[in-house]
């Protein structure tokens, strides 16, 4: 399932032992294997353009995010742009199928995912974000030994993780939906095919699924790690 690229990261961290059972093993394996803490630590902003693949259709799109909680999302439908952004402190929209090509705020409800999301890793600094994790058990997912570990984050939020126990990487990301039509259904997020960008290991293949049927697959064309992404292209348009 995982690249090649992997082999050299699985050798270097070989000091750890497959069967680890402490949180802090699997945590430094995962930071060791894609690229070092110090170095994730240097990430303030990334790219990603791909396609989303939804209901059969393709969507090209690019997401913009920016420490420590900026995001903004353009998605080209039939050659209309749909965009979402959060500047930290304003959620907002256009969608040219649903008002018009002005801006938009968005209502609390669905500003909440974009309000909630913070930028990386949550396990990097995670006592400093005031975040706590623990170590559940292992978990067979997909055909995969994995280890599972439980984060209960400062919002309240509770967050599954599922490293897998050979490259110590997460496969899959568990979490309850809180709004919208959907809100209490388990939502489960694979990845898969990580590759290498500017020395950091990033998953190339995103697919989201809720009660087991596929709601979306992203695939990633292409990252760039630390852009100049200014913070006007967060913001909420003035005019």
């Amino acid at each position: 399932m995982m690249k090649k690229v992997f082999s050299l990261f699985i050798a270097a961290s070989a000091v750890f032992s497959m069967q680890a059972q402490t949180l802090d093993e699997i945590l430094n394996s995962y930071f060791a294997n894609t690229g070092g803490v110090e170095k994730w630590k240097e990430v303030q902003g990334t790219k990603m353009e791909g396609v989303m693949s939804m209901g059969g259709f393709e969507f090209p799109g690019t997401i913009t995010e920016k420490t420590p909680n900026k995001q903004r999302v353009d998605v080209n439908v039939q050659g209309k742009q749909i965009v979402q952004a959060y500047d930290g402190a304003t959620a907002w929209a256009i969608n040219p199928f649903q008002g018009g090509e002005t801006a938009q705020k968005m209502s609390a409800d669905e500003a909440e995912q974009m309000t909630k999301t913070e930028f990386g890793s949550p396990f990097l600094n995670y006592k400093e974000k005031g975040h706590t994790p623990e170590l559940v058990g292992k978990k067979t997912v997909e055909g995969a030994e994995t280890f599972e570990v439980k984060l209960s984050k400062k919002n309240g939020d509770i967050e599954y993780y599922y490293f897998d126990a050979e490259a110590y990487v997460p496969i899959m990301v568990k979490t309850t939906i809180s709004s919208g039509p959907m809100k209490g259904q388990e939502s489960e997020t694979y990845y898969s095919d990580y590759q290498e960008v500017n020395g950091l290991i990033f998953p190339h293949f995103l697919e989201t699924k809720i009660a087991g049927q596929t709601l979306q697959k992203i695939t990633i064309k292409s990252i760039e790690v630390n852009g100049a992404y200014d913070d006007s292209l967060f913001a909420f348009p003035t005019k």
